[in-house]
């Protein structure tokens, strides 16, 4: 589903990655772990087209994307979460997933009785269904999480890049988040995922990839 060849990365005199190579295949749960400053959250700014790499290859689906503004990313099924949750917290819970539902982040919504539909059983599924009416910054820090993970699976995404997902929050959610994971694995999700979490780890990842110094130096 998606391959990285030689991926190389560089902020100046700075060297960030160092030729990463992967390959993720469908329906799989890949975490990867390492170090601040190993390079993880640059990785994924890179397969979602937020960052380009100085080198190398992206490809999805067999596409070449390095080079994709991250809208076009994400329309060709790539979804991702952020270390800063980046939601409309002054929108309720319902017109965030609404919007990524329609593809017009921070935008206005006028839902049609399908997408209606669409939202409720999203939000049912992040057990976040008796929040719909409150706003986004108003709920828990966790809830938030829930949140980020189902605006992915409102854009119809085939790969979740999802960057820390129950670092800072309460056990509750986080066995919630579990299983969700697990159900979007079922349904043939993709997910590659940042967490330093051990219990979450192992409830969750099919391969553990470590990284060092930009790059991958281990997959268990």
């Amino acid at each position: 589903m998606l391959e990285l060849r030689n991926i190389h990365k560089k902020f100046g005199d700075v060297r960030v990655l160092n030729g990463v190579n992967l390959r993720l295949e469908k329906g799989f749960v890949y975490t990867l772990k390492g170090g601040n400053g190993s390079g993880k959250t640059t990785l994924l700014n890179i397969i979602s087209g937020f960052l380009a790499p100085t080198e190398g290859v992206v490809k999805f689906k067999g596409k070449k994307i390095a080079k994709f503004a991250p809208y076009r990313v994400n329309r060709l099924g790539i979804g991702r979460t952020f270390q800063d949750l980046r939601l409309a917290m002054q929108m309720t819970v319902y017109e965030n997933i609404l919007l990524a539902l329609e593809k017009k982040m921070f935008g206005f919504a006028t839902a049609e009785d399908a997408e209606k539909n669409r939202v409720n059983e999203i939000l049912e599924q992040v057990s976040l269904t008796e929040k719909r009416n409150e706003l986004a910054g108003e709920i828990s820090y966790g809830q938030q999480k829930l949140l980020t993970i189902g605006c992915c699976i409102a854009n119809n995404a085939d790969l979740l890049l999802i960057d820390e997902p129950v670092a800072g929050i309460d056990k509750d959610n986080m066995l919630k988040i579990i299983l969700l994971v697990r159900q979007l694995k079922q349904s043939g999700k993709t997910i590659l995922q940042i967490e330093h979490n051990p219990a979450y780890i192992e409830a969750t990842s099919d391969s553990v990839l470590q990284m060092e110094k930009g790059v991958i130096v281990c997959l268990k």
